[in-house]
């Protein structure tokens, strides 16, 4: 039991041990008297169970047996209570509702009631008081002291300790039972003779730049490796004719106090706020207009049309606020939120056994469907689909929707996105400059091709020069150069990193790990100069009933298109298969599939901005097979892996090879510029040593 809370676990004893303890018919009516107050509390808590409704039973029957004359409960209470109490609690086993359940919800908290952890526990304590009371049966019969009185006492009192040390113990055994039984080695380093490089980083992703950015400044050498002649993967632009478009990212989360971004800059010392402009956003869903600037603003649009869902409204954004706060609170000691293993590892097996006390609001939203959530506090679908409108960063039905990261996700509205001026490619290019500034090397155009690994240790890399073109290196000299570090970074989709270390040198449970992944949707983007002013347009707009995301970056930085054009971007989500679908890239099949798409999604773009087709001037596209291509994920994900609340979960960030290290999106916790700074920052702190960065 928790601290505080065993004075209300004896309660309902209270009535038995005055029955037990006091002779005659005293101890008979004070039981009496003590169980009908404890009834009608429970009674107005509504917390009444199997041992309540026994000890009212027993008590009252006993009460007015020897009030009437035979005086059978008197002398042979002992046989009779444990019997009893044997019974009941058996019958609590077999209906599936162990009868200590009730007793311990006062020490939890609801949200952890119908935990498989809590239940388990419940029942477990609930067997050995069964058996106590089976067992104090038959000594109770006894004439001897010691075994027919003293005995079933001494029972009692291991079944009251047994207790409260068994749900400490056991719910501890099982969450660690849970938790990757690989990656629990700790790095160590100084300057190892023999190693040109502390770390490399493979891969220039957010979350390999956020690594080498906070550890460069630490003093580390580190060098990253990047196959492509641009950083950031997926947070990267490219320019056709004056017009800058990003390749898919348009807003950025994690600015709140507590936030992956905050920390990030403050530990690198920058003044975010004059490179970062707040985004504003607009949902359209059946010909209505839901401005979302800020939580309040989404609030006040939502009104607008449902009045009547004012106080479900509240409730709501009341709740969100909540959960988001307690997933970021351990933030405070950590920098970042943190997987539960290293929960574990770092703050103490008590620190994860009490996160559902401390957080419960959070816990309750882990286990839930964000549509589970919605369905409790309205019932117009309408509303309903607007306030699940952000589950495009997820990537998944809201059905199968985590509520847990959509309260993250929610952090847009809470404390806002933010657009990186210049384009999505300022941030990676100014992390690559933090590293350069600190003594770390950025090379592009070198593509890893094997990590190595001796006596299960890595060791460093080999990396090819890449082609720009037919026969040309960009003034490289082609072959294979060999990179030395006892930490290598993979920031790639960890469905290729077995093609860079033979899969016999993982643990198997790791291996199973990343096979049983499945990748996260894919998506096709239509890139569009357009001689238009689109100024009077939200810079992000989804247009729910059309199925597209629109993004005009112009209006956030106006330096992006020429004067008086505008940038627009179109993207839709597209489940995996459709990867398959487009077939092989340059066929014939892969050509007309990608001219119909386009055309598609500028059909659907010109219901929300009337007569932009005419005013094309510039036109790109990109399929789920030219982001695989520019970003080596596995068939073109645009979240790596499949994100929903069943969904095989991702790997450990420390891989079972020691010094082999993941970020990016396919650790935790997931995808998003502000999930892979999180990994990242878990990464470089694990490197430098908690003991460091723990508050």
């Amino acid at each position: 039991m928790l601290k505080g809370s065993w004075f209300k676990f004896m309660i309902p004893f209270i009535p038995w041990i005055l029955y037990w303890s006091i002779p005659g018919f005293t101890g008979i009516m004070l039981s009496f008297i003590v169980c009908i107050l404890v009834f009608l509390i429970d009674l107005k808590t509504s917390n009444l169970g199997f041992m309540d409704l026994t000890t009212l039973g027993f008590i009252v029957v006993a009460f007015l047996t020897t009030l009437i004359g035979p005086e059978v409960f008197i002398v042979w209470k002992y046989p009779l209570s444990y019997g009893t109490l044997s019974a009941m609690a058996f019958i609590s086993i077999t209906a599936g509702k162990p009868f200590t359940i009730e007793l311990s919800k006062s020490s939890y908290p609801k949200s952890f009631w119908s935990s498989p952890i809590f239940l388990e526990t419940n029942k477990r304590i609930s067997i050995v008081w069964a058996l106590i009371y089976l067992f104090n049966t038959f000594l109770s019969l006894s004439e001897n002291l010691f075994i027919g009185i003293v005995l079933p006492l001494l029972l009692i009192g291991f079944g009251m300790g047994f207790s409260v040390y068994y749900p400490i113990h056991f719910p501890l055994q099982a969450l660690k039972k849970n938790l990757p039984k690989y990656g629990n080695w700790k790095t160590s380093i100084g300057r190892v003779k023999g190693f040109k490089y502390d770390v490399v980083i493979v891969g220039s992703g957010v979350g390999g730049l956020v690594a080498s950015s906070l550890l460069a400044k630490r003093g580390y050498r580190v060098l990253v490796l990047e196959r492509h002649y641009t950083l950031g993967g997926y947070c990267q632009s490219f320019r056709r004719h004056g017009f800058v478009f990003d390749v898919g990212v348009h807003s950025i989360s994690g600015f709140s106090p507590n936030g992956p971004l905050t920390y990030l800059f403050k530990e690198l010392g920058i003044n975010w706020k004059p490179i970062f402009v707040r985004t504003s956003e607009e949902y359209l869903l059946n010909g209505k207009h839901f401005p979302a600037d800020d939580l309040e603003a989404f609030r006040e649009s939502l009104l607008k049309y449902f009045p009547e869902e004012a106080k479900s409204l509240e409730r709501f954004f009341n709740k969100v606020k909540l959960v988001y706060d307690e997933i970021y609170d351990i933030a405070k000691l950590t920098g970042v939120p943190i997987p539960p293993k290293l929960i574990y590892e770092i703050l103490g097996g008590k620190k994860l056994l009490d996160y559902p006390v401390k957080y419960p609001n959070a816990y309750e939203w882990m286990n839930k469907s964000f549509k589970e959530v919605l369905d409790k506090y309205f019932r117009n679908e309408e509303i309903k689909r607007e306030l699940s409108a952000l589950v495009g960063y997820i990537g998944t039905p809201v059905e199968k929707t985590p509520a847990s990261s959509m309260a993250t996700i929610y952090g847009y509205y809470i404390y806002g996105g933010y657009y990186p001026k210049g384009s999505s490619q300022t941030l990676p290019n100014l992390l690559a400059n933090i590293i350069r500034k600190y003594g770390g090397e950025v090379l592009t155009l070198r593509q890893v091709t094997k990590i190595l690994v001796e006596k299960g240790e890595v060791k460093g890399v080999e990396a090819k020069k890449v082609k720009i073109k037919k026969g040309d290196f960009a003034g490289l000299k082609p072959g294979v150069e060999v990179y030395k570090a006892p930490i290598v970074v993979y920031n790639g989709n960890v469905k290729r990193l077995f093609s860079l270390v033979d899969k016999s040198l993982f643990s198997r449970d790791f291996v199973d790990e990343v096979e049983m992944l499945k990748p996260s949707v894919t998506a096709f983007t239509v890139y569009l100069g357009l001689d238009m002013d689109l100024s009077s347009y939200k810079p992000l707009i989804m247009g729910l009933d059309q199925g597209i995301g629109l993004a005009i970056t112009s209006n956030l930085d106006e330096s992006l298109a020429p004067n008086g054009y505008s940038n627009l971007s179109i993207t839709t989500l597209l489940p995996p298969s459709y990867y398959d679908k487009f077939g092989e890239r340059g066929t014939r099949k892969y050509l007309e599939m990608k001219k119909e798409f386009t055309s598609q999604l500028i059909r659907e773009a010109e219901k929300i901005i009337p007569g932009l087709s005419d005013k094309v001037v510039v036109i790109d596209a990109a399929t789920p097979k030219t982001f695989e291509r520019y970003t080596l994920n596995y068939k073109g994900a645009v979240y790596a892996f499949d994100q929903s609340i069943n969904a095989p979960k991702r790997p450990y960030f420390k891989t079972s090879v020691r010094g082999l290290y993941l970020v990016g999106a396919s650790t935790f916790p997931g995808a998003g510029v502000e999930a892979v700074a999180i990994s990242g920052i878990i990464c470089a702190n694990d490197v430098i040593g908690w003991d460091k960065i723990v508050a």
